[in-house]
């Protein structure tokens, strides 16, 4: 399970929450909030004036029988029911507005710290929940930021100008009813608290499932393959119960807390009308003051209502909005030092000096690797499963950060120059190839998008794709969707190679860049490689050992730490591990 991102210097209050979304994300759309504040204003009033109405309406109209008083009223009345629908639409789109870019600017933020985060990061926090938080839960953050302007501010000023009229009818009615109210209070806070527990279960439920959808969706064959779908559609269904049961809870909550207040808000109405009773049999209250009264009292149960969920969803959104920065107040492992100058790569010599690396679990890497490598030679990485190859080559852009020691790069140390610059002097061919939902042009060009078309076809043929992409319906326009399925394993690594010879960078890392592929497929890919690496620092990975035998040297790593090195035929001369390696794959070529 991914581990949950709570910085412990940071502790996420309400009120610490809300000021920061005030502070960081509101203030910005001030104008808009105050249009939206205006017309919430308007539609306070207007509902205000339309219960007070009510008054002349009984008392100088219809009792009376003054026809052009009642018709008077009336078409006021209307007029106010228009006034409130624009005000009403002006108010909704503002508000609309103003959460929408909320949300965008936190994806923003979150998507671009994300990126910064080092491969451990990626690691302890699985794509799935990330997109979760990306999505389903700023999603509650908007409606939350939304209802607090709707009921928060709306409803508020409702209420207040639904009590003045209360108070312009009768002020002991009114001072009545402001002693029952408060009683609402109670279940308000209690409801609220439990809402924010079980919101959050529910969204970090909902984030689990996510990543599980995400990766059966992401190895689809593998399951039909093995015949798992059954298996799978069992652990889904064991993550859906866990979003229904925690959804259901929330539910429960909110379905308590409304018919809570309600039945308060009933016994309040049944106290004031025994009391107004008495008091129209005495003579001391008019029946259109009292019908004004109540006519404000029923308008203020959807108000009070809307303050009573709002504290709901309010929780909710407060728990989504602690969930999203969390992601963005990550610390970030991979920075530029203070005084970072940019890399410049004049030959490409690279320096491994005591490097050592250890992972946050407390897995040793790495222990103690010193390795030169001279400008333009090929040195390949072998070893047992585990020997922390990929690990080594995963040092050298910084995708981790050294434990111990330093990496040098024509003698410019690599945590001392910008992450920027580094990595724009290495290209990368992985056996996990990247390809984009996007043209073939396009996941060439991905190093390097301003590229002409003309050379993105010369990569093309260098990397013996060339031929394979004319072929195709659209040729270099040809969308290859989702990771690559119209393309063949060796047509995706070719489209890896043009992209690494497009980049034209001086250092070259191929981790298991022939792995995957048939022995046709690896034919071509290693020709395309060869040209690859051509005049470039190359550092490689293989499984395969008869794919590296031409590198100038050969580094055979063990348990993390380096235990040969030399040629193919010095280490074979050594009859040390390389020689064993060697053997074990003839005999197996062979059988």
């Amino acid at each position: 399970m991914a581990k949950t991102l709570r910085p412990k210097s940071h502790i996420y209050t309400s009120g610490g929450m809300l000021g920061r979304l005030g502070k960081h994300y509101m203030w910005s759309h001030k104008a808009d909030l105050l249009w939206a504040g205006f017309a919430m204003l308007v539609i306070a009033v207007a509902l205000a004036m339309q219960a007070h109405l009510i008054q002349p309406l009984f008392d100088n109209g219809l009792i009376s029988g003054r026809i052009g008083v009642i018709n008077t009223v009336i078409f006021a009345i209307v007029g106010l029911t228009v006034i409130r629908g624009v005000a009403a639409y002006y108010q909704l789109y503002f508000m609309e507005s103003v959460g929408q870019r909320i949300v965008a600017k936190l994806q923003e933020d979150m998507y671009t710290r994300t990126l910064g985060q080092s491969l451990a990061f990626f690691a302890d926090h699985p794509s799935g929940t990330l997109t979760s938080r990306f999505i389903s839960d700023l999603q509650r953050l908007k409606y939350a930021v939304t209802q607090i302007f709707n009921s928060g501010l709306k409803d508020t000023a409702t209420i207040i100008g639904l009590f003045a009229n209360m108070l312009l009818q009768d002020v002991r009615l009114t001072l009545l009813t402001l002693l029952i109210i408060p009683l609402t209070v109670i279940p308000i806070r209690r409801f609220g608290r439990l809402t924010r527990k079980y919101s959050r279960v529910n969204q970090e439920s909902t984030a689990h499932m996510t990543h599980h959808l995400a990766q059966t969706l992401t190895h689809i064959r593998q399951v039909q393959s093995y015949t798992q779908e059954k298996s799978e559609t069992r652990r889904m269904s064991a993550r859906i119960t866990e979003v229904l049961d925690s959804t259901l809870r929330a539910v429960r909550i909110r379905a308590m807390s409304s018919p809570s207040v309600e039945f308060i808000g009933t016994v309040v109405i049944a106290a004031i009308m025994l009391y107004a009773g008495q008091r129209i049999a005495q003579g001391t209250l008019t029946t259109g003051s009292f019908a004004s009264f109540m006519a404000s009292l029923v308008m203020l149960s959807r108000p009070l209502k809307g303050i009573t969920n709002l504290n709901n969803n309010l929780q909710e959104g407060l728990a989504a909005a602690q969930r999203a920065f969390e992601v963005i107040d990550a610390p970030l492992t991979l920075t530029d030092q203070p005084g970072a100058t940019a890399l410049q790569v004049k030959k490409g010599q690279i320096h491994f000096n005591a490097v050592n690396l250890t992972y946050a679990d407390g897995t040793h890497a790495l222990t103690d690797i010193n390795l030169t490598i001279p400008a333009g030679h090929t040195v390949a990485f072998v070893g047992p499963s585990g020997a922390g190859k990929s690990s080594l080559l995963n040092l050298l852009p910084r995708f981790y950060n050294l434990s111990h020691g330093h990496i040098s790069i024509d003698g410019h140390d690599t945590s001392k120059v910008t992450l920027k610059s580094l990595r724009s002097h290495i290209a990368l061919v992985t056996q996990d190839v990247a390809i984009f939902d996007d043209t073939i042009a396009a996941n060439i060009a991905y190093a390097n998008p301003r590229a002409s078309q003309a050379a993105i076809e010369a990569a093309a043929r260098a990397a013996a794709a060339h031929s394979f992409i004319t072929a195709m319906p659209e040729g270099y326009h040809t969308l290859l969707g989702e990771n690559g399925l119209k393309l063949s394993g060796g047509q995706k690594q070719r489209i890896s190679i043009a992209r690494a010879i497009l980049k034209n960078a001086p250092i070259l890392l191929l981790d298991e860049a022939t792995a995957a592929l048939d022995t046709a497929s690896e034919k071509d890919v290693q020709t395309a490689l060869h040209k690859l690496s051509e005049n470039r620092t190359t550092l490689i990975v293989a499984h395969r050992l008869s794919t590296i035998a031409h590198a100038h040297t050969i580094v055979v790593l063990d348990g993390g730490k380096i235990v040969e090195q030399g040629t193919h035929a010095q280490l074979l001369k050594k009859r040390g591990l390389y020689h064993k390696l060697w053997s074990m794959q003839a005999r197996a070529d062979d059988a």
